[in-house]
């Protein structure tokens, strides 16, 4: 294993939001599910689309696409009609799903450690990866479908008998393959009542996608080049590894909160509307807090339904502690098939366990004084960027070279570097620290009057130019399309 980037997804999905395939692809979807206006013919098309859309490299995907929404869509029904049997329904559906994500997700990562520890105690193996191809999105689909399950065994949802919403649900392009990871009750009844064309939702929405592509494009992909080669380097000193993994901060979350947006404004354009899934993770002021703001629908997910049922707060502190280790080691886990994802769940498990015992005996006076706010915010962004290297390094002796670098070492040279890719890290920051004046101190006090068009207009035209200037002929998958 290397230091280098994160492997692209296997095998490489070709209608990435930002390429030009997709917006012909999207240009036509949108005009013909306007002209239909029956909601009936609507998800009959969207449905055909989301197939187009998951098929077209790899058809075979759709087997298990498919399987995973039939699966669950018998569950539910027959949870509903035998009540007393519900268990082993509910079962049937947990072993049918994990057991589908552990073979394809996992099953390599499994034999591979199998194989190290029989070479470790010198038993002989031929023990080896199989070689099994992770399909896009398959966690986040699988953790949606079983949502639902979960919601009918506990009689939070009713079961559905319409195939066809169901399996829109399931299947809806544009948050099909790195979420937000939605519940019955906020997209399926979505899909069961009728939508109607506004021409704000669509003003609203394309403005929405074009700042996602803009931050996937401008933002994340420019980083990206520069990082991916201090991450190559077999003997960066601190100062540079220390930057490039800030400014992977920065990428992962232009990249994936770009994601979001994209998929929140595709779908506001056909009349749905797709919970926020970023709040300004960066602005946390504990471990917690950056769990409410990060990837909100995985981390609700992983509450609601590992945390919660395992105690959660409810019942002491040992209990509250083995729920969020175990929830936090599952997030991991569920981000890919290697240790080092691992050591991120358990290194957060570690801030929110310390949080937990160690606010309370803070000084109260020491908690309100002037710039404890601020300073609770650098603090948990320094926390977070520490994880992120574990994060972004595949390979444990790596990651141990990493973290053990003098802090002062190198040359003047790779100072100099260092201080190219801050400088960098800080440029690209820039239109996200805009956008967040923007939303919260400009735009509300611009509400309604007339300045406000040509602002937006001149806005979108800036946009444009400059996913044009930075767009490249090979785009960068999103970084959550191999999870």
């Amino acid at each position: 294993m290397t230091g280098g980037p994160l492997p692209p997804p296997r095998p490489r999905h070709p209608l990435t939001f930002v390429q030009t395939e997709f917006i012909w692809f999207f240009a036509a979807v949108f005009t013909l599910y306007w002209v239909l206006r029956r909601r009936r013919f609507q998800n009959f098309l969207l449905l055909a689309a989301s197939v187009v859309f998951y098929g077209w490299v790899h058809p075979w995907f759709l087997i298990l696409l498919f399987f995973t929404a039939i699966q669950d869509y018998l569950a539910g029904i027959a949870i509903e009609r035998w009540p007393g049997r519900k268990g082993w329904f509910l079962g049937a559906s947990l072993a049918g799903n994990l057991g589908l994500l552990a073979y394809f997700k996992y099953a390599d990562f499994f034999l591979e450690n199998v194989r190290a520890g029989l070479d470790a105690l010198g038993v002989p193996s031929a023990i080896g990866p199989i070689g099994v191809f992770l399909p896009v999105g398959i966690s986040f689909y699988t953790f949606q479908s079983l949502s639902y399950t979960i919601d009918v065994y506990r009689g939070h949802t009713a079961a559905r008998r319409d195939l066809v919403d169901y399996f829109l649900f399931v299947t809806f392009f544009p948050q099909l393959v790195a979420g937000p990871i939605l519940r019955a009750d906020s997209l399926l009844v979505q899909v069961e009542r009728p939508r109607r064309l506004s021409w704000a939702a669509v003003e609203a929405g394309m403005a929405l996608a074009m700042w996602g592509a803009f931050k996937k494009v401008c933002v994340a992909d420019t980083l990206a080049d520069y990082i991916d080669k201090i991450f190559l380097l077999k003997e960066p000193n601190a100062a540079l590894v220390w930057a490039a993994t800030l400014g992977f901060g920065v990428q992962i979350l232009a990249d994936f909160s770009g994601y979001t947006d994209i998929a929140r404004g595709l779908a506001r354009m056909m009349g749905f509307d797709l919970p926020l899934n970023f709040d300004h993770p960066y602005l946390a002021r504990s471990p917690s807090d950056f769990w409410r703001r990060w990837h909100i629908s995985f981390s609700s997910w992983i509450r609601d339904y590992i945390y919660i049922p395992l105690g959660g707060s409810r019942h002491g502190a040992t209990r509250m502690v083995l729920a969020a280790w175990v929830a936090m080691l599952a997030s991991g886990f569920w981000h890919g098939a290697r240790w080092n994802f691992v050591i991120w769940g358990a290194y957060h498990a570690a801030l929110l366990t310390a949080y937990r015992f160690v606010t309370p005996r803070v000084p109260r006076r020491v908690r309100e004084a002037r710039g404890s706010g601020v300073a609770a915010v650098v603090l948990m962004f320094a926390l977070t960027t520490v994880g992120w290297l574990v994060f972004r390094t595949p390979s444990l002796p790596k990651l141990v070279q990493y973290v053990t670098l003098p802090p002062l070492g190198g040359t003047p040279d790779q100072f100099a570097a260092a201080a190219v890719m801050l400088a960098v890290t800080l440029t690209f920051s820039a239109p996200l620290v805009l956008a967040l004046l923007w939303e919260r101190h400009v735009a509300p006090r611009l509400e309604g009057r007339p300045v406000l068009l040509p602002i937006r207009t001149t806005a979108w035209a800036a946009a444009a130019v400059a996913m044009f200037v930075f767009a490249r002929m090979d785009t960068n998958d999103f970084i959550y399309f191999q999870f």
